[in-house]
């Protein structure tokens, strides 16, 4: 709260200026608001730290996993990614390695023999310049640049990430919340809106994700993901082998465990119970990419707008969260190796949050049947995804 107040008083170009202060135990923050959200983002890792929404009941609550200090944020030998960018590749790749133009580039296996969300050092791990922060409140724009040889990828790439936030214009006031009972329920609709941007000088893989734990009950609720409901809009999956690394196959998702489509789609329809519908063995929970029905593929990413592709609510809070996005995959993982102390103190254990990591598919740099996730000079990466929170 005392944040949120400096905030308020300080000037932009002052405000930016204490926000990059690199005290290893002092997480530094940009706080953007809107009605019925509030976001909070650290320049270490262009890292969501907080998003803070409304219950059913008007009582407000942080949904997302995260850590108080920044020392937490950059331990090397922990690193669930918490509400970080990953990069410069999300997701594996096969062997830490990839030939491009004739050329193999190795890069650090960092899981098992896999590379995994860019590396040893990957962007959840870099220093964000603060390039802009929206006159309003309502947005921040965070900058990097990826040198050439970054953990072994060729090229120079410059990144520009922004989180704007949103009222829907669906917050208002519906009445009591029963007969014996005078409060006021209010109603919320708003949504945090993520682009993220990419150049290169030279021709290199890039896919970015966006990496936040998300528990709808509140991160400090002391209960698991397995009570949410999702439905995600995908008929097919990428299977994977031992080592998680798609054998090349997108499968039929139909009587499998991996059918989270839901019932027919009518308005009370909230999907699936996750914790009925967890792939049984270890590590005993879904970390697998889903393929988007709804994906327009084109050569121009800017001429295709974000579109649902996973809807998630909470019956003990009544909040709703659906996921829309231009990419052609998202990854969804539940939490499945979290054991970590979080905000506050707060222990999070298996199955404590999930994500929902929209995306290029897996290892598409040495797979010849996905679609490419190579970019080149004068090409614009464009990677938009939209979180709205509702009940």
């Amino acid at each position: 709260m005392a944040l949120l107040a400096l905030a308020a008083a300080v000037p932009t170009a002052a405000l930016v200026a204490l926000i990059i202060r690199r005290r290893r135990n002092d997480l530094k923050v940009v706080v953007i608001k809107a009605r019925g959200i509030e976001v909070h983002v650290s320049p270490f890792g262009a890292t969501v730290t907080r998003v803070v929404v409304p219950d059913a009941t008007g009582a407000l609550g942080d949904v997302v996993l995260g850590y108080d200090r920044l020392a937490s944020y950059d331990d090397p030998s922990d690193r669930p990614y918490l509400g970080a960018i990953v990069g410069r590749v999300a997701n594996r790749i096969a062997g830490a390695r990839f030939t491009l133009d004739g050329e193999t580039h190795a890069l650090c296996a960092n899981n098992g023999p896999n590379c995994l969300h860019g590396g040893s050092k990957g962007f959840d791990r870099a220093w964000w310049t603060v390039d802009e922060v929206f006159e309003d409140g309502t947005g921040v724009r965070l900058t990097h640049v990826s040198e050439d040889g970054d953990e072994g990828f060729p090229g120079r790439v410059t990144i520009a990430v922004t989180y704007a936030v949103r009222d829907n214009g669906g917050s208002r006031d519906v009445g009591s919340t029963g007969v014996d009972d005078d409060r006021i329920r209010r109603r919320f609709d708003a949504t945090l809106a993520t682009t993220m941007v990419a150049s290169t000088n030279r021709t290199t893989p890039v896919n970015l994700a966006q990496h936040s734990y998300f528990n709808l009950a509140g991160h400090d609720s002391g209960v698991t993901i397995e009570d949410h409901r999702v439905k995600l809009r995908c008929s097919a999956y990428t299977p994977v082998d031992a080592t998680s690394i798609p054998t090349g196959e997108i499968a039929d998702v139909t009587g499998t465990a991996f059918d989270l489509r839901g019932g027919p789609g009518v308005v009370r329809d909230y999907g699936v119970r996750i914790g009925d519908a967890m792939p049984a063995g270890d590590p005993g929970g879904f970390d697998h990419n889903f393929v988007h029905d709804a994906f327009v593929p084109t050569d121009d990413d800017d001429d295709v707008s974000p579109r649902v592709i996973a809807q998630v609510w909470e019956p003990r809070s009544g909040r709703s969260m659906h996921v829309a996005t231009n990419a052609p995959g998202v990854q969804f993982y539940t939490g499945n190796w979290l054991n970590n102390r979080g905000k506050g103190g707060v222990r999070y254990g298996k199955h404590s949050g999930f994500c929902l990591e929209t995306q290029h598919f897996p290892d598409a740099v040495n797979q010849p049947g996905f679609r490419s996730c190579l970019l080149r000079p004068g090409d614009t990466y464009r990677h938009v995804m939209e979180h709205r929170f509702f009940v």
